[in-house]
């Protein structure tokens, strides 16, 4: 079990899969798997589309206003990432241009909830 906002938490589930197909061409894939590891509740959010270069995954991805999408505000991620850290979790981004970006998402569990 995991303790969330599920309004917030749908957000946060829906952008990198919003994402994922914006990036995508239309015979590219995304691959989305849940698990368990450590005690933390991981959401994977894969594609093979375009990717982000270092630059912007070091310097732009996760602060507001900041895309590389024609249209778009910027504020997905970086509300994700609030939203995230607001549930005691953490996103983890791995990106290779033109190979795709996997989001990860790490929520901890309560494991004293029946």
């Amino acid at each position: 079990m995991v303790l969330l906002d599920r309004e917030q938490i749908t957000n946060v589930v829906t952008n990198p899969i919003l994402n994922a197909s914006e990036a995508i061409s239309q015979s590219g894939e995304i691959r989305i798997e849940t698990s368990q590891n450590n005690g933390r509740a991981v959401l994977l959010v894969a594609d093979n589309g375009c990717g982000m270069t270092p630059e912007f995954l070091s310097r732009a991805l996760f602060r507001p206003f900041q895309t590389t999408k024609k249209k778009g505000l910027g504020i997905g991620m970086f509300q994700s990432k609030m939203i995230v850290e607001a549930h005691g979790g953490r996103i983890e981004v791995k990106s290779e241009v033109r190979k795709g970006a996997a989001f990860r998402v790490l929520l901890p569990m309560d494991e004293h909830i029946k």
